[in-house]
């Protein structure tokens, strides 16, 4: 009876309603463990805007979950992050508005658009991504939901969205009613946040673009990433590196911006000594 109760307190909201007596649901962009997001017709400023409800059923939690990132998004401050637009409690919600970005996520132009990543390609997507992430660590946070379905293309502009899981760097993880808040993959957060878990993400983002120009072999067996993929050395070892597979994994940011611009200048070097 209780989930069942859960369950109806957090049905979503329907087209054409109204929230807060000014937002009018457009649709549903998505739904998580603590929230569900809607991209809704701001009725008074006459555009769009994407709202992030936190679950009734989530009590103090969901709500303390969405003041935090709503405190985060009015410190970052930056054209290719949401800007926090609105936040307010009613009827037992809490709901955050943010910019409401158009364009096809990462995940969209993998694997229903068919675009094809080289290493170039990587590097050159990849280091204009770290500028926001290097201005949020700037900021003192990190981001901890650094994934494919989080990073929209629009034009040739990169946006990084969603900072439901962000925290301040150092943090410890908060607990919740006696619970240890979970990460994205629902494990316990046991380490406090840190710049190197938004890198080792960048290392698995990166992989998913490399992996977009891959064919495996009609019945091989499955290998690991740096068996099946044709790296050239610099890239390798900065793969190495992000996904903690050497003895020392980048802990700072510029240092792995750094060795990015080094590896694609030397690919760049090697395509001209190829022409």
């Amino acid at each position: 009876m209780r989930a069942f109760i859960s369950a109806w307190r957090d049905y979503p909201r329907e087209k054409g309603e109204l929230i807060g007596q000014r937002y009018e649901v457009l649709s549903r962009i998505g739904m998580g463990s603590y929230g569900l997001a809607y991209r809704c017709l701001d009725k008074r400023e006459r555009r769009q805007v994407a709202v992030k409800q936190a679950k009734p059923s989530k009590q103090d939690a969901g709500k303390q979950m969405l003041k935090r990132e709503r405190d985060i998004l009015k410190q970052l401050d930056h054209p290719y992050i949401p800007a926090c637009r609105d936040y307010f409690e009613e009827n037992g919600s809490a709901w955050l508005v943010t910019d409401y970005i158009e364009g096809y996520t990462l995940e969209q132009l993998i694997f229903e658009r068919g675009f094809i990543f080289g290493e170039k390609d990587t590097l050159r997507f990849v280091l204009s991504l770290m500028e926001r992430v290097n201005h949020v660590h700037e900021r003192g946070f990190v981001h901890l939901d650094l994934r494919i379905p989080n990073i929209i293309l629009r034009g040739d502009d990169i946006y990084l969205i969603d900072f439901g899981l962000a925290r301040r760097i150092g943090d410890d993880p908060p607990c919740n009613n006696g619970e240890a808040e979970r990460d994205k993959d629902g494990l316990p957060k046991r380490m406090p946040a840190s710049k190197q878990s938004d890198l080792h993400d960048i290392g698995h983002l990166m992989l998913y673009m490399l992996y977009s120009g891959y064919t495996p072999a009609p019945g091989g067996a499955e290998r690991s990433w740096s068996e099946e993929l044709e790296l050239t050395a610099g890239v390798r070892h900065i793969l190495l590196r992000l996904l903690d597979e050497e003895s020392n994994p980048y802990t700072e940011t510029q240092e792995f911006i750094r060795d990015a611009q080094q590896a694609l200048s030397d690919l760049d070097s090697l395509a001209d000594l190829n022409e």
